[in-house]
């Protein structure tokens, strides 16, 4: 079992007339989620509210199963912290996809999604899109998502359209999404949680104006609301042009687990090799 301490924040930005994100906080299931709106600023922040509404209730009905069941029976029938949350997601693309199809205002929406749930001694973590999801951890900062843009899947470009975009151009153009299809592929990572680990959630509004490093060196010299807030403000000052929104997430203190000097866990390593060191990654 783990403690964590949390703190979020999110601005409209400079720009926009709406915020289309939108974040939550479950400290008690040790649940946090941000999600990025698309869709125009109606369709975008309905989308991104139903996601966060949906895998929140959802989640907290499955804890709530696992915790009133009996143990043995537990291991064999009832979803791991993992399924847990692909089952959450997947929900909340059905529902934001039926929506969308029975309102003409709103065909066409979606949202990314990124979680973390910390649960035992482990960080679980799910994506859709590309709002990332850092790990710092013994001064380093990694990824635990994966980004679903053209410029990550570069090599699968169609040959139709390599050298029709820039590079900066394909970084924003989503190759999947919540919402937008029936059903929805989402990426997970497992891995162990030690003591002073910290997570930080973000949309693309913070990551598109700050390194990961500069993310990593205000978190460490700040406490977790001011360095929210201080990532935020200069995520303005840097033009602001989309809405901006970040969670923080520590990790207290931590029992069990394994060693972290063992641990080398580097998200997309193939999952064999992962579960080596007592971390996997699915998709």
């Amino acid at each position: 079992m783990v403690t964590v301490s949390a703190a979020g924040w999110s601005d409209i930005g400079k720009v926009r007339k709406a915020n289309e994100d939108s974040y939550l906080l479950n400290e008690a299931l040790g649940l946090y989620v941000v999600a990025d709106g698309m869709g125009g600023h109606r369709g975008g922040a309905v989308a991104s509210r139903i996601a966060v509404e949906t895998i929140d209730v959802s989640m907290v009905l499955l804890a709530g199963k696992s915790d009133e069941a009996d143990p043995a029976e537990q291991a064999n029938n009832l979803p791991s912290p993992i399924d847990r949350l692909l089952q959450s997601i997947q929900r909340a693309n059905q529902k934001i996809h039926a929506k969308s199809v029975a309102e003409a205002a709103l065909r066409g929406m979606g949202t990314t999604v990124s979680a973390l749930y910390v649960a035992g001694a482990s960080l679980y973590t799910a994506n859709v899109g590309d709002s990332p999801i850092y790990l710092l951890r013994n001064g380093q900062i990694e990824n635990l998502y994966t980004p679903h843009t053209l410029l990550h899947e570069y090599k699968k470009l169609p040959k139709s359209l390599e050298g029709r975009y820039p590079p900066g151009k394909l970084a924003h153009i989503l190759t999947r999404a919540v919402g937008i299809r029936s059903d929805v592929k989402v990426d997970t990572v497992e891995t162990p949680c030690f003591a002073g680990d910290i997570v930080v959630l973000c949309s693309d509004g913070l990551s598109g104006k700050l390194s990961r490093e500069e993310v990593r060196d205000m978190v460490y010299q700040n406490d977790l609301e001011t360095a929210c807030k201080k990532m935020t403000e200069l995520a303005l000052q840097r033009g602001g042009e989309d809405n901006i929104t970040v969670i923080v997430v520590r990790v207290v203190a931590e029992k069990g687990g394994s060693n972290p000097s063992l641990i080398k866990r580097i998200a997309g390593f193939p999952a064999w090799i992962a579960s080596l060191f007592g971390a996997r990654k699915r998709s």
